[in-house]
């Protein structure tokens, strides 16, 4: 009996124990198995940091070839939940205000930096990088006048531009890229037919020079040119393309000048057909944001507004819904209320004034802005045409928040005081309308703040 109950006890201690030890292994490999889940949840949380991370580095995504990338989506995705900033301005050369604007644009800490042509004003870039580089990976060019060969007696060349292109890693003079639910699209207004640029018909051409060769050989297919040069006027050829607006310099009104034809079907204007229709259809897209050098629309000052390139484009603007189109060339600060082409009237575009001048939403046609006080100089205003909303001459960036389906944007004045040049008869005739001398342009220390001084919204 006695060792039948010793029997019964060592029996019950021995499950008793294997209870506890099945117990314990059991919490073991549990605490185990816990501790790898956790472990495996903090790699794939720092997997997907790590994707974001490379996502916001990688944001800049190139259309220019016409497909967009297979990662595009999920980079749009990401930052279509962040707002971007933008700072866009041209014409800055070297000197010391451009070298305040740019500080101050470093302070902005944009994610794109639009520089909108004529960058340095010398043969050399090296200015213009040195000044730039801590904005180097976030800059965008457009090429300008003074960065090709139009401008080749103060410096301009081919080499000069493809330098930019070599240092931007830019595919061509004209491109486009994707930031986040933006679209931006660069144009080479170098490229086109300029209003801007004429050369007067000297008696040598005349006799035997550019244009009597083409015209000799305008019907020979094997030696007709891509472009055919004639000799017109100013005049003449304002009324052939329905230009009813003032021109400088007005000396060349009457004068005979050598101009290009420049078709329209060109390899550029091919490029822009086929990127805005894209973008037009591309559902992760809000945002289309064109800029380029010389203005189609602009206040009258020592440039024309390029009626020609206008009537190129700007039907094209107006189908694929183009939002704000940004420009240089002439020094000043302008915008538009939102336009559209008036095939009727080049010089008149149809004008959204249905909104408030500084609030719109879903306007029809695009805002327009000449962004030209970078630093090299300030220009005189001569008009305000009455779809010109704001006018402004001291030196600045614009400033542009996108946050979702909503577009802040305001210019500011880094605040210069120059002294004011007096405008003379002779200045009109030479298409000199400088308004500072920039020897006596002294940063106003009074001023601690940036001024504001357009501001206005879009919403979709």
């Amino acid at each position: 009996m006695l060792l039948e109950f010793r029997y019964y006890n060592f029996l019950k201690f021995c499950f008793t124990y294997s209870i506890l030890l099945l117990l314990f292994l059991c919490l073991q490999t549990l605490t185990f198995a816990d501790v790898f889940s956790t472990d495996n949840n903090n790699t794939q949380e720092s997997a997907i940091k790590n994707n974001l991370t490379n996502s916001i580095n990688q944001n800049f995504i190139d259309t220019s070839d016409g497909a967009n990338k297979n990662n595009s989506l999920h980079q749009n995705q990401t930052l279509n939940e962040q707002k971007i900033k933008i700072v866009a301005a041209g014409d800055f050369g070297c000197r010391p205000v451009a070298q305040n604007n740019i500080k101050q644009i470093e302070m902005q800490k944009p994610d794109i930096f639009l520089v909108l042509g004529d960058l340095s004003y010398e043969p050399s870039m090296d200015c213009w990088y040195n000044m730039t580089k801590g904005l180097d990976s976030k800059i965008k060019i457009a090429i300008g006048n003074h960065e090709d060969e139009e401008e080749k007696l103060k410096g301009g060349s081919k080499e000069l531009k493809d330098s930019l292109l070599k240092h931007y890693d830019l595919p061509n003079s004209y491109y486009s890229f994707d930031y986040g639910n933006v679209h931006f699209l660069v144009l080479d207004t170098q490229l086109e037919f300029s209003i801007d640029v004429f050369k007067i018909l000297e008696e040598e051409e005349e006799e035997g020079g550019e244009g009597e060769k083409y015209e000799k050989n305008k019907d020979d297919e094997s030696n007709k040119p891509d472009a055919k040069y004639y000799t017109t006027t100013l005049k003449d050829l304002l009324a052939k393309h329905k230009i009813k607006g003032e021109i400088p310099p007005f000396h060349l009104i009457n004068e005979e000048v050598l101009v290009k034809d420049v078709p329209v079907d060109t390899e550029q204007y091919r490029f822009v057909v086929n990127d805005l229709e894209k973008a037009n259809n591309n559902s992760s897209i809000d945002w289309i944001v064109v800029m380029f050098h010389k203005p189609f629309y602009s206040s009258l000052t020592s440039h024309s507004q390029e009626y020609i390139m206008r009537e190129k484009y700007q039907p094209l603007f107006d189908k694929y819904g183009v939002d704000i189109i940004l420009q240089g060339h002439n020094h000043m600060y302008d915008r538009t209320l939102p336009l559209q082409f008036n095939p009727q009237n080049i010089s008149n575009p149809i004008v959204d004034d249905s909104n408030n001048t500084n609030k719109f939403f879903n306007p029809e046609g695009s805002i327009y802005s000449v962004i030209g006080l970078g630093g090299r100089s300030s220009h005189i205003f001569l008009n305000q045409p009455d779809y010109v909303v704001k006018q402004h001459n001291g030196f600045g960036f614009l400033s542009i928040e996108i946050n979702g389906k909503e577009l802040d944007a305001k210019y500011y004045d880094i605040g210069y005081k120059c002294k004011e040049q007096k405008l003379k008869e002779s200045d009109l005739e030479k298409g000199d309308f400088t308004i500072y001398e920039m020897s006596s342009c002294k940063n106003d220390k009074n001023k601690d703040d940036l001024q504001i001084i357009d501001h206005y919204s879009i919403s979709k």
